[in-house]
């Protein structure tokens, strides 16, 4: 197991590099910097998939927080010259990069608490 936690621990670093990246590309935009934590739980809108039940909420969560949408949109923003586009994007990619890093991967479909990076911890920080 000690093998599969530095293997988390470094995607969770790859995380930070990749927010570091959003804030630096938001930076040299037009876009004011605090456009990235203003826009943050709007991605979290997958979320609510979870009043139906866990697997159409890992579905609806996992669809919000994988970066193919947020990567075209920046390629997009960036080959079309609109920047609108591609701070959008960088917003995107900002609030997963920043959730990954911090341990909330994309969920398995039978609980919430079942990631791709392991087993989040409830509020008592035992893994649940």
């Amino acid at each position: 197991m000690d093998d599969f936690r530095k293997f988390v621990t470094h995607l969770k670093f790859e995380a930070l590099a990749l927010a570091l990246l959003m804030i630096a590309l938001t930076y040299i935009s037009d876009a004011p910097l605090w456009v990235l934590p203003a826009s943050f739980l709007v991605f979290d809108i997958g979320i609510i998939g979870y009043i139906k039940d866990s697997r159409f909420g890992a579905l609806t969560y996992n669809f919000t927080h994988d970066l193919t949408i947020p990567t075209l949109l920046i390629a997009a923003g960036v080959f079309f010259s609109n920047e609108i586009v591609a701070v959008m994007g960088y917003c995107w990619t900002f609030h997963i990069a920043v959730d990954r890093s911090l341990g909330f991967g994309l969920k398995h479909k039978h609980s919430f608490h079942e990631t791709h990076l392991g087993k989040l911890k409830n509020k008592n920080g035992v893994k649940s």
